[in-house]
């Protein structure tokens, strides 16, 4: 196969929301990185560790807070009012910060910029006179719709970060997503690949390689965990907790505080089932291995509809309220989530770096043969062509080897 045409490099600008935002980029950059030739300008905040499970050494961090989304009290609250002067402070951007981050864009000579979903990058991208990419399962001003009368401060936010989303130049949409956009390119679920093999990471843990295990984890903000003294009483389950107030280990228990650094789908991948708040990467990182999940779900966020009712017809596993999580009552159903079968993938084996990019990628963009899926609550299999983040990855690639732009944005 010939070798693949140079390609300028990429920007990435990524949300703080939690980490599900720097995951699923973190699956791009990792597919992108052997077409890539230049390091990618990552613009963030979530911690370093975080990107180099996917792609250290292979990037500049610069430091820079890209969105809001919402401001939370803990994993399965958000502080609305927190939100709303965080919007403030945020909103309109400011011209200079624009002018700045621009000028890093074209001083690295980027040649589009990726958005996962930060609004701060579709503007930047412009100033900088390059395409950008969005993608997304959701919007903001979608999310934000149904808090307007609780929240009327919302409204004028919401209209502001709904014109920058709709002049994005490429719109992608990760299955599941809530709202299906017409002229957006449907992907399969994006989503990083286990990495070490369940053995190793077992062995590392000293969990023996029998014994039932089960991950917990409510993603990148943290949650109390009142129950967290029960666990040992479950034994011989054994439990891996991520977000826990410190780390040690107890009996069957291994916790780990938010700074350690954990690579979450080698965790999944070396475990019998998942317990987490239902968020879009654990979703999509449990789909692809197939394990079992019990699934914490809340009623006051809009996006929950469309990934739990795409978790019952996709993932093994069953619904768990916020109330029954913080009272324990689903410790009683453990036994039940792991019986559940698992699903065969073909995707919970080590993944080396990099994939094959299909033919026809100098192509005019456009979603082309990407897979697509049947949106929301559509079944989709990565069987018979790229993975989620390979199909972005596609995507993007077709972007940068565009020819360049001659008028200014």
């Amino acid at each position: 196969m010939a070798t693949p045409a140079p390609t300028a490099p990429l920007a990435v600008f990524v949300s703080p929301h939690g980490f599900g935002h720097a995951a699923r980029a973190s699956a791009v950059m990792r597919a992108l990185a052997p077409h890539v030739t230049e390091p990618f300008q990552l613009f963030a905040t979530t911690p370093r560790w975080f990107f180099d499970e996917a792609v250290a050494g292979r990037y500049v961090l610069h430091q820079v807070e890209t969105d809001v989304g919402f401001r939370q009290r803990d994993a399965l609250a958000f502080d609305l009012d927190g939100t709303v002067r965080a919007l403030d402070r945020f909103l309109p951007f400011d011209p200079a910060l624009v002018e700045a981050l621009s000028a890093k864009v074209s001083a690295a000579r980027c040649g589009a910029v990726l958005c996962d979903i930060s609004p701060l990058g579709v503007a930047v991208a412009e100033r900088a006179g390059v395409p950008s990419i969005l993608v997304e399962n959701f919007i903001w001003p979608w999310l934000y719709e149904p808090l307007l009368t609780e929240a009327p401060g919302l409204a004028a936010h919401a209209a502001t970060l709904e014109r920058w989303f709709s002049r994005a130049t490429v719109h992608i949409q990760a299955t599941p997503f809530c709202e299906p956009t017409p002229a957006a390119a449907p992907v399969p679920p994006v989503c990083r690949p286990v990495c070490r093999s369940r053995e190793e990471v077992r062995r590392e843990l000293s969990i023996p390689l029998d014994a039932p295990t089960v991950v917990l984890t409510m993603g990148g903000v943290d949650q109390a965990l009142p129950f967290l003294g029960r666990l040992p009483g479950l034994a011989p389950v054994h439990f891996i907790v991520t977000g826990a107030p410190a780390t040690r280990s107890e009996g069957t228990v291994r916790a780990f505080d938010r700074d350690t650094r954990l690579y979450m789908p080698d965790l999944v991948g070396a475990a019998d089932a998942v317990v987490a708040k239902l968020g879009y990467s654990t979703l999509a990182e449990v789909w692809s291995a197939g394990k079992p999940l019990a699934r914490i779900t809340r009623d006051d966020f809009r996006e929950m509809p469309a990934l739990d009712a795409w978790a019952e017809r996709n993932v093994p596993g069953f619904a768990v309220p916020a109330a029954d999580f913080a009272g324990g009552g689903w410790l009683e159903r453990v036994d039940e989530l792991l019986a559940l079968a698992p699903v065969g993938r073909g995707s919970g084996s080590v993944v080396p770096l990099g994939w094959t990019p299909a033919s026809g990628l100098d192509e005019p963009l456009g979603p082309g043969p990407v897979p697509a899926s049947d949106g929301p609550a559509g079944r989709s299999s990565t069987s018979d062509g790229p993975t989620g983040a390979e199909a972005v990855a596609e995507i993007v690639l077709r972007t940068l080897r565009r020819p360049p732009r001659t008028e200014s944005a």
